[in-house]
């Protein structure tokens, strides 16, 4: 299954606005990349074709009790989707699934001896003592679904990365190996990177961190529901070699998410000069690039006026806390 179709599919997301309080800190790392060793490899018998793994469903136990903003796992499961990653609880309320994710790449992963390439391997494994214990998994050497089953013969891209979990501070990190990627597919497929946290899978509402701009230093944003992800925050490009995203907790709780929204309205859209915009109370609200940096913002009272013109030209995002995002076109 290809990743992209997934965000098509599912992701719908409302931004709740730059200045809400994160339940992570983001530091960006370089540190030499280290494969695994001693790890438990996936196991043939757990792959989803005769030739290699494409979209495998598989668990691997954390061997501790992870702490993943207020939730605690124990491990974590791919569902057939790239390297998608989740923790599964269910909402005590209603009883719907509620996904806790780690999302290193939206690269759809693939396995390289599928088209007679050397093999790529997916591997884990729990080091240290008890309480200082960190869990590590890997995929290493792994090709790209649009090569693997591409009309051509030769697979060309691969990508070596890690997740980690450590047990001490319940940090997360994300490691960046070498890599080498065809231009046809960067340009083709923007790099989404970040973590869903109580994401319910009936509504799609929950908490998203992402991660947008510059890979070697990034933006962190925090979304609201699976909606405008596709379409929000990206990074600029695929993080180089040594690159460490490290997600410190905070200690703050997650926001309250109002599945039932605050209507806007949006006019003339496109515009080449003013916007206007029409809510209900007075609500903070931003305009976003595409990499999710704020242009303007404000705070208003039943609706505003916003001067467009000193944007260039192009695509932006308007967010107003519990609304979904709508795209803004400057003329």
């Amino acid at each position: 299954m290809r990743l992209s179709s997934f965000f098509a599919l599912t992701l719908a997301l409302p931004l709740s606005l730059a200045a809400q309080n994160l339940p992570y800190d983001l530091t960006v790392l370089s540190q030499p990349y280290a494969s695994l060793v001693e790890a438990t490899v996936l196991s043939p018998f757990q792959y989803d074709g005769d030739e290699g793994w494409d979209d495998p469903t598989f668990s691997a136990p954390l061997g501790f009790t992870f702490d993943m903003a207020g939730t605690p796992i124990t491990e974590l499961t791919q569902y057939g989707v790239g390297c998608l990653m989740m923790g599964l609880t269910f909402d005590p309320k209603s009883g719907s699934p509620l996904l806790h994710g780690v999302i290193p790449t939206n690269y759809d992963l693939s396995d390289r001896a599928i088209n007679g390439g050397e093999p790529s391997i997916i591997q884990w494994s729990t080091t240290g003592a008890p309480g200082n214990q960190i869990f590590t998994i890997e995929w290493a050497n792994a090709g790209l679904y649009d090569e693997v089953f591409g009309p051509d013969t030769v697979t060309f891209s691969y990508v070596n990365l890690q997740v980690r979990l450590f047990e001490a501070d319940n940090s997360i990190e994300y490691h960046y190996g070498p890599s080498d990627i065809a231009e046809a597919i960067t340009a083709g497929e923007p790099q989404v990177s970040g973590l869903l946290l109580n994401v319910d899978t009936d509504s799609y509402f929950g908490n998203i961190v992402a991660l947008g701009g510059n890979p070697s230093q990034p933006n962190m944003t925090m979304l609201s529901s699976l909606d405008d992800w596709y379409y929000g925050p990206v990074l600029d490009s695929y993080p180089t070699d040594g690159t460490v995203y490290r997600f410190g907790p905070t200690g703050l709780p997650l926001g309250t998410i109002d599945s039932q929204g605050v209507t806007v309205t949006l006019s003339p859209n496109p515009t080449t000069d003013m916007l206007n915009v029409q809510f209900a109370g007075q609500q903070k609200w931003e305009v976003l690039d595409l990499s999710g940096r704020v242009m303007l913002s404000g705070t208003d009272q039943d609706g505003v006026r916003i001067d467009m013109t000193p944007l260039s030209a192009g695509t932006y995002l308007f967010a107003l806390e519990g609304a979904t995002i709508q795209q803004v076109i400057r003329q």
